[in-house]
């Protein structure tokens, strides 16, 4: 199935920023600069302290850093995720553990999951899903959960990064969480949708060619450079079901860039909009769901790398050491590829 979702950002990427326009800026903060946190195996979520774990990831600004290890098993102490902000107040995530068995205990998130990735280290924008009492403050701008129907377009997702991923199976991507109500507490229920776009990855990263459904076009630039998107974007899902359901946890959907217009570095506007918009469509067509404009609400906007061991083989202990650099993550309202800026 090809899925076309009109440019619209792309198209008037020569308008003058109008009146309206906003911008949700989640890094660089200098306020946090020099500082550094840890996260362990035994510290999987808040990062470790002197006494124990913190409940959540540090605030810094509107942003929460999160290190969200959820599939990383005991490691008896072999490594440990590290982010710290710069003087300037870009974040860096440094990723080095000897061994990066699954999580598989009764207690671990899902201990039964099948997958090469032992977490998602963050940026993250909105609700904190399933510990909502934790999540960072909300910008006035982009007040999370919205109904999506009520997001002024085009979203515009800007990121300044930087990978390097030397020993390890790995994607670079946004990750939006959304709900079937306006629920201030929502969590990985029936009905819970998430949508990950993958603008970078290692080629074994990939999914099953048989979870596939869709390509689609959406609009997207690098370093200045607008580019049409037209079907450069695969589209996977997993516990999707027909009529709005999904398996009791949620269901996903991931869009994948093609391997030609991956980007390992520089600045890159997404069109979170034509994602949002290119989902429904899909949903609603080949899944009888009902419009998801107006019967979800976009709850969280996260930017990190999901990483795993090398081998890819969801079975595997092996090392992990990678390292990402995020300069800039903002979230620009009413913009356009071209305009949309993190300054």
């Amino acid at each position: 199935m090809t899925i076309v979702v009109f440019a619209v950002a792309l198209l008037a990427a020569c308008e003058t920023v109008g009146p309206s326009h906003a911008v949700v800026t989640l890094l660089p903060d200098p306020a946090a600069s020099g500082q550094v946190w840890h996260w362990t195996d035994q510290c999987p979520f808040g990062p470790a302290t002197a006494v124990g774990c913190r409940g959540a990831g540090p605030n810094v600004g509107a942003a929460q850093l999160a290190g969200d290890g959820w599939n990383i098993g005991p490691t008896g102490g072999t490594g440990s995720l590290e982010m710290s902000v710069s003087s300037r107040g870009a974040m860096t995530i440094d990723g080095g553990f000897a061994t990066t068995p699954p999580c598989t205990a009764p207690t671990c998130l899902a201990p039964n999951a099948f997958t090469w990735v032992r977490g998602y280290p963050s940026v993250l924008y909105g609700v904190n899903q399933c510990h909502a009492d934790t999540s960072p403050p909300e910008s006035r701008l982009l007040p999370l959960p919205m109904r999506l129907a009520s997001i002024a377009p085009p979203l515009v997702g800007v990121t300044a990064y930087s990978a390097r991923t030397a020993h390890v199976t790995y994607d670079v991507a946004y990750d939006l969480w959304l709900h079937n109500s306006g629920t201030k507490q929502p969590c990985r229920s029936e009905g819970t949708l998430e949508i990950m776009v993958w603008t970078d990855y290692a080629d074994r990263a990939l999914l099953p060619r048989s979870m596939q459904v869709a390509t689609t076009s959406v609009p997207f630039s690098v370093n200045g450079t607008p580019h049409t998107g037209a079907h450069a974007w695969a589209v996977y899902a997993s516990n999707i079901d027909a009529g709005g359901r999904t398996a009791p946890w949620g269901g996903t959907l991931w869009f994948v860039l093609d391997h030609a217009d991956i980007v390992r570095h520089g600045v890159v506007s997404i069109d979170l909009s034509a994602v949002l918009s290119a989902a429904g469509l899909l949903l609603r067509d080949s899944y009888g769901w009902p419009v998801l404009a107006r019967h979800y609400w976009l709850d969280t906007a996260s930017f990190g790398v999901e990483f795993g061991p090398a081998s890819a083989n969801p079975a595997d202990s092996g090392p992990t050491h990678f390292s990402l650099q995020i300069s800039a993550y903002c979230l620009a309202l009413q913009s356009t590829l071209l305009t949309a800026s993190c300054q």
